[in-house]
């Protein structure tokens, strides 16, 4: 799988650091067959508050959005994508006091998860997708120990 990331808002982005966590991702949850493409949209609360609108009927902007697209196995095929709002992020760091590497990198992997399946509307499923990004996270050093 291939990852694309694109920056909308103008905000300067951890691509590196991006990219090695959706490999961590990518070598667990994914088929090693999948030759697909995932494009990791950074862009503004105004592009979010239309896409939530559009897509889950939400008149407001939210952190991170997940779609599935196409087919993973197949080259060339868009698998999805996942927008981040880089103004939603900078304000969740700021009240969590952690960096805005760190939710940059939580919304990345909790995005992916979703293209992956994960699903936090129950609790047991909830509990289960953050125990995931818990793990993915400590293995970047974003959160207590791999």
């Amino acid at each position: 799988m291939k990852l694309l990331v694109f920056g909308e808002s103008g905000s300067r982005l951890p691509v590196k650091k991006i990219r090695r966590l959706f490999s961590l991702i990518f070598e667990e949850e994914a088929d090693p067959d999948w030759q697909s493409e995932v494009n990791l949209i950074f862009t503004t609360d105004r592009r979010m508050r239309s896409l939530n609108r559009e897509f889950r009927g939400k008149s407001q902007s939210t952190d991170v959005l997940s779609f599935n697209i196409e087919s993973p196995a197949d080259a060339g095929n868009i698998f999805g994508e996942i927008y981040i709002s880089v103004p939603i992020a900078a304000r969740q760091a700021k009240k969590a006091g952690h960096s805005l590497l760190r939710e940059y990198l939580r919304l990345s992997c909790h995005g992916l998860l979703h293209l992956f399946g994960y699903d936090h509307e129950k609790g047991s499923d909830a509990a289960a997708m953050h125990k995931r990004e818990d793990y993915f996270l400590s293995c970047m050093g974003a959160m207590p120990s791999c």
